[in-house]
């Protein structure tokens, strides 16, 4: 490399190792890889992880927390839900199987006659995933609106979070 002083400075000079790396690189970035194929895979993987949130989701809504019937409820709490699965709303955190069946048995006792509705789209990404949902007696309208979103692990309910909307003024 030349210095303004016209004096050659060796230390900036490319070695014989440079080259060589950079002509290697070269000639690999060169060779097709069918990148193609591992994009489509991690898309397909994506997609079929947004449809198991999506069935999770409407699933435990109707089939839990909106089931009147108690065996019924415990049995789609067996099925959906992780062993280690974590129910946390506005009451408390319940825990494991046990825990996300006295919540939803508490809530079918206290409402009997009150069902859980869908609202909008449900959005999911990477395993996270949520649902606005109105909660009141079957068809009427919604008492109260919220939001519940679920974090899946493996391919079962890992963790519902729920939000409860402000009540309208």
């Amino acid at each position: 490399m030349a210095l303004a002083s016209g004096i050659t400075d060796d230390r900036y000079r490319p070695t014989r190792r440079d080259v060589v790396t950079a002509l290697a690189a070269t000639a690999l970035s060169m060779i097709p890889v069918p990148v193609s194929g591992l994009i489509h895979e991690q898309r397909k993987r994506d997609v079929l992880m947004a449809q198991t949130v999506e069935t999770l989701l409407r699933e435990n809504i109707h089939g839990v927390f909106s089931e009147p019937d108690t065996e019924k409820r415990h049995n789609n709490i067996a099925r959906l839900w992780a062993e280690d699965g974590v129910f946390i709303d506005h009451n408390a955190r319940y825990e494991g199987h046990s825990g996300i069946a006295l919540a939803a048995d508490g809530l079918a006792k206290k409402f009997p006659n009150f069902v859980f509705t869908e609202r909008g789209e449900i959005m999911a990404l990477h395993g996270v995933g949520k649902l606005d949902w109105g909660f009141g007696p079957a068809g009427a309208e919604a008492v109260v609106t919220g939001i519940d979103v679920l974090v899946i692990k493996g391919d079962k309910i890992g963790a519902i979070y729920t939000f409860l909307d402000p009540p309208k003024k």
